[in-house]
């Protein structure tokens, strides 16, 4: 589960950094999906008509595009899943530079070139400490300790040497799912 959700920083700048990246890319992934679904019927005809796809496709992607931009723009604000959406945010990019290409009228280059590389960026380095990876973290790195009193009845019969047996066990969890450590 480390993979999927990262929160690495522990310097307090560094992580409002992250979180402004993420809150620029995320905002503009979720107001292009709005924009997009409100104006569904156009958006699905614009596509139809780059002549890409065929029309099968181009519906199905059109339909699925912007809700998928504003899911993954939404968990990368939050800082959820992180690195699982910078990806996805990189692959649409990816596929946004194929389809409307690399140039730009008035810049050296596509604007999707500086998205790409803040979502790798972001998928990379971790949410930072402003996000809900962070407080997931934080549940992960907490250790528990339990006393338990596993004495068992002991048979008395008098042919068999005794076993010595445990009567008390402390066990120590550094991460959920590891195996439990005793101390004697």
């Amino acid at each position: 589960m480390g993979f999927f959700s990262k929160a690495r920083s522990s310097k307090f700048s560094f992580s409002f950094g992250i979180f402004l990246i993420r809150l620029t890319v995320g905002l503009l992934f979720l107001m292009a999906g709005a924009m997009k679904v409100l104006n569904l019927q156009d958006f699905i005809e614009s596509v139809r008509q780059t002549g890409q796809m065929n029309d099968t496709l181009s519906f199905i992607l059109a339909f699925i595009l912007p809700f998928m931009e504003m899911f993954f723009g939404g968990l990368f604000i939050i800082g959820l899943f992180t690195p699982v959406a910078g990806f996805f945010i990189a692959c649409m990019t990816v596929s946004f530079l194929f389809v409307l290409g690399t140039g730009h009228p008035e810049l050296p280059f596509s604007y999707n070139f500086v998205i790409l590389a803040c979502s790798i960026a972001v998928m990379f380095t971790g949410a930072g400490l402003i996000s809900f990876d962070a407080l997931i973290d934080r549940e992960k790195a907490g250790i528990k300790i339990s006393v338990t009193n596993t004495q068992q009845n002991k048979k008395t019969d008098t042919s068999l040497p005794e076993k010595q047996e445990e009567s008390e066990k402390i066990i120590i969890e550094d991460k959920p799912g590891n195996p439990d450590q005793e101390m004697k």
